[in-house]
């Protein structure tokens, strides 16, 4: 009779914990007054990787100031192109100075399809600040790590997590935004309060 108890218990435990989870992460964005979800605020990223010349660059040198981080692929027709928008929408309440420091990478989850000419077609035309990048299979696996991707380089792409990260100017991971519709708003005061701490 004990062994139904402790399932039933295990059961109970899990569910109160997936319940909980939702309501800790908003408590977290009304406590620091983010809009993003303040997580990893440590961790340092890092990579190398190559644009769509074949040019390889190490994030921590390129970078001029904050980053905008997406994993996507480019057949994706849900979130990708999603996101793409939104941080196009975000760059557009910029002014041209404001602009100037700030950049988006997509980087490609499916490089054997994303192509150099369609990654330039779709990310790298569409504004100064947009760049889509190529990283081998090791840069790859560590980096989802780094973002606790839910996908790595061999599990089935079309279940990456499709968040948005906001890397700072000194190449820390400062927020995750997991929500499929963002706030343009929203975004910038995350963007404006970070560029005003630096």
């Amino acid at each position: 009779m004990k062994k139904p108890s402790v399932f039933v218990s295990t059961t109970l435990i899990v569910i109160l914990v997936l319940l909980l989870l939702p309501a800790v992460t908003y408590l977290n964005q009304i406590i620091s007054g983010s809009y993003g979800i303040q997580t990893h605020q440590n961790t340092a990223i890092d990579f190398t990787w190559q644009d769509v010349n074949g040019t390889q660059h190490q994030f921590s040198d390129w970078k001029k100031g904050p980053s905008y981080l997406f994993l996507g692929f480019l057949s994706c027709s849900q979130i990708c192109p999603i996101r793409t928008h939104q941080v196009k929408l975000l760059m557009e309440q910029l002014t041209e100075t404001e602009k100037q420091n700030i950049q988006f990478l997509f980087v490609t989850i499916d490089p054997q399809n994303d192509t150099q000419e369609i990654r330039q077609q779709m990310i790298d035309s569409q504004s100064a600040q947009f760049f889509s990048a190529e990283l081998t299979p090791e840069q790859l696996e560590k980096l989802q790590w780094q973002l606790a991707e839910k996908s790595t380089a061999s599990s089935d792409i079309n279940l990456h997590t499709g968040n948005l990260y906001l890397i700072s100017p000194t190449g820390q991971l400062k927020q995750t935004y997991t929500q499929q519709q963002l706030i343009t708003e929203k975004l910038l005061i995350d963007l404006n309060t970070m560029m005003s701490s630096n």
